[in-house]
């Protein structure tokens, strides 16, 4: 009786898909590649990345041309903000000068009246009037001696000797004899004497702007009878369209303005006249809150600036 097959072979040969001696049937189509990704999509660069490509490969210019734009319009309106901004401020306290006045015969009034020459110079001029149908001082005789005291610090063009005294606290002084000449005016005639003095200085005893005006009077030592009147003025642009309540002038043109005081008991100290210009103030405060406008767009035309700038250096 012949060999039987061996079981093991037996059962494989029939649990097989194919028949004895033929090779195994080929997977289906497609079968190899289920489960695997695709290969393309990690071939190709998506739709944002070509985008972010294009724009590195783009001209400096036209890469940077919003941000350029922005920066630019920031930088005019911050140019529009500074010359809308008020630069006006607070004026400082002017220094005062200094007039003695000894006087044989009784004085009606001292006038002191101050002109800003040239940048650097300023004059001081004095007049010194007696009163009206007041006998005249005879001819060659001095009646009344002028002593002139410019602020500290504050010296004169020419100051020649022995007029010119230096004294304590770098004050320097000069002395003068008044002769009187006749004046003939409605009321009649009077005696009038005047002296000038040039000084060094940028703005003497008054300082202005658009807003604000200070202006001081000087103080007054007078030795003599009666009781004269200080006539002070100043040459001012459009002094009148300030508002001088706190010393109230005598007199207010659109070139200057006088302020008047008796010098009552022969002394006087010096006195200061503070002016504002309320119609301009009232122009600053509008063109201070335009100007904070423009400043805030021109801070958000930078922001948006520096953001394009950080967008096209972005490497996503």
């Amino acid at each position: 009786m012949p060999d039987q097959p061996d079981s093991e072979w037996w059962q494989q040969a029939a649990a097989g898909p194919g028949r004895v001696g033929q090779p195994p049937s080929s997977p289906p189509p497609g079968a190899a590649h289920q489960g695997q990704p695709p290969q393309a999509s990690a071939q190709s660069p998506s739709a944002g990345d070509q985008s972010s490509t294009s724009r590195r490969k783009l001209p400096w210019r036209k890469k940077y041309r919003a941000a350029i734009i922005l920066a630019a319009v920031g930088l005019v309106l911050f140019l529009v903000t500074v010359w809308l901004y008020p630069s006006t401020t607070q004026l400082p306290v002017p220094p005062a000068s200094t007039l003695a006045i000894e006087a044989s015969q009784p004085v009606a009034i001292i006038q002191y009246e101050v002109d800003q020459v040239s940048s650097g110079i300023a004059e001081m001029r004095v007049t010194v009037q007696l009163p009206v149908n007041a006998p005249l001082p005879p001819a060659g005789t001095t009646t009344v001696e002028l002593v002139v005291s410019p602020p500290i610090g504050v010296s004169f063009e020419t100051c020649p000797a022995p007029a010119c005294v230096s004294e304590p606290h770098g004050v320097t002084s000069e002395k003068v004899l008044l002769a009187f000449k006749v004046l003939s005016n409605a009321n009649g005639n009077t005696g009038v004497a005047l002296a000038d003095f040039f000084v060094h200085a940028h703005s003497l005893g008054g300082t202005y702007n658009d807003v604000n005006a200070s202006v001081v009077a000087p103080a007054v030592t007078y030795q003599g009878s009666g009781t004269p009147t200080l006539l002070t003025q100043y040459n001012i642009p459009d002094a009148s369209s300030y508002d001088w309540s706190v010393f109230p002038v005598e007199f207010a043109s659109a070139t200057f303005a006088t302020w008047n005081e008796p010098v009552t008991g022969g002394q006087i100290s010096a006195r200061v006249a503070d002016g504002v210009n309320y119609a301009n103030q009232s122009k600053d405060n509008y063109h201070t809150f335009l100007a904070g406008v423009i400043l805030g767009a021109a801070i958000g035309a930078a922001l948006a600036a520096l953001q394009e700038v950080l967008t096209v250096n972005d490497p996503k």
